[in-house]
């Protein structure tokens, strides 16, 4: 197998190509070429290592070191929380501490079916509520997207597609997201799974926005792969906290290799991250074990976060501290609002 060809099935994004040719030295296209691998080649030889122009396992932890050392790892340019009830309740003191913490999306949890599993209806929190939030964060310049719960149950979907397309219109969000967890993966009584994800397809054909979909890091294939074929992008939660024995350095590089194997791998990813139980991660303190998965995240090239949730967020001077510093040009970190 020639070099070229190894790196092409490596499976690198772009902006991991990107970050490869800018440490090597080569034109940074964010495609392989042969003039990529004869810099990748000459890299090699210059940090004693096989000079075979394969950037593997090895050759890559070095470029990330270097890409690291010389501020050349991609840039993460939106950072977003899950709102709720909360948030709802007090739009504008929400909207204020994004701003003031360079959180510039807020994806916006419009219903709570966390515990359900029978066949039930499709309902939502306050409506004017819901709406509220949304054009506070639209007036603030901060991407609104829609956050529901979904089941595998015909009458709930239908149900869903007469609630949600016009809230979405009438909120102007940028996408709709689904939370496929165990509401979904363990239903009870379930439509086949690729009847269900067909059925929503359908009843959601007329959105005018992107439709996505968020799961846990291990989510069952065979009942999530159905949704995630006809959404337009994904969410794997990343989380690693004190209590689910993940190391936030390499959670989400564990996620994203499954997610890219199991499910279409030419789907956009944003990366959900935990802003929760980062005390007593052995090993880090609270805001290195954010500070570590952000930079996994990074190592991948991808520009988007999402945290669980601004909540959590707004509850931690940690998490305030590492979130304040994410994008480039995000304001400085300022105590949070009481």
């Amino acid at each position: 197998m020639t070099s070229l060809r190894y790196n092409e099935r490596r499976r690198y994004s772009a902006a991991q190509i990107r970050m490869i040719q800018l440490v090597v030295g080569s034109e940074a296209t964010g495609a392989w070429d042969e003039g990529c691998v004869e810099c990748v080649t000459r890299w090699q030889q210059a940090k004693s290592l096989s000079a075979d122009g394969k950037v593997g396992p090895a050759t890559y932890a070095e470029v990330l070191a270097a890409a690291l050392a010389e501020d050349k790892l991609p840039a993460i340019t939106k950072v977003g929380a899950w709102a709720g009830r909360q948030a709802m309740a007090a739009p504008a003191a929400a909207v204020d501490f994004c701003q003031r913490h360079g959180i510039d999306r807020l994806d916006v949890v419009v219903n709570d079916h966390s515990h359900a599993r029978a066949p039930r209806d499709f309902d939502l929190l306050n409506r004017q509520r819901i709406t509220a939030l949304c054009e506070a964060a639209r007036l603030a310049d901060i991407e609104v997207h829609l956050m529901s719960w979904v089941m595998p149950h015909a009458t709930y979907i239908r149900q869903a597609g007469e609630l949600l397309l016009p809230l979405l219109a009438e909120t102007g969000a940028r996408s709709l997201q689904w939370d496929a967890e165990e509401p979904w993966t363990k239903a009870e009584a379930p439509m086949p799974y690729p009847e269900a994800a067909a059925l929503i397809a359908e009843v959601f054909a007329e959105r005018e926005c992107q439709m996505g979909v968020n799961g846990i890091g291990f989510t069952p294939s065979e009942s999530f792969g159905p949704l995630a074929e006809v959404c337009d992008y994904l969410v794997p939660q990343c989380y690693a906290t004190a209590t689910n024995g993940s190391r936030p350095d390499q959670i989400v590089s564990t996620c994203v290799s499954r997610w890219r194997k199991e499910f279409p791998s030419e789907k956009p990813l944003a990366i959900g991250l935990a802003a929760f139980r980062q005390e007593g991660i052995e090993g880090f303190s609270p805001q290195q074990a954010m500070q570590a998965s952000l930079l996994d995240v990074r190592a991948h090239g991808f520009d988007t976060v999402i945290y669980w949730s601004l909540r959590q967020l707004i509850e931690s001077e940690d998490a305030q501290t590492v979130v304040s510093n994410i994008r480039p040009h995000a304001p400085p970190h300022c105590a949070r609002i009481s």
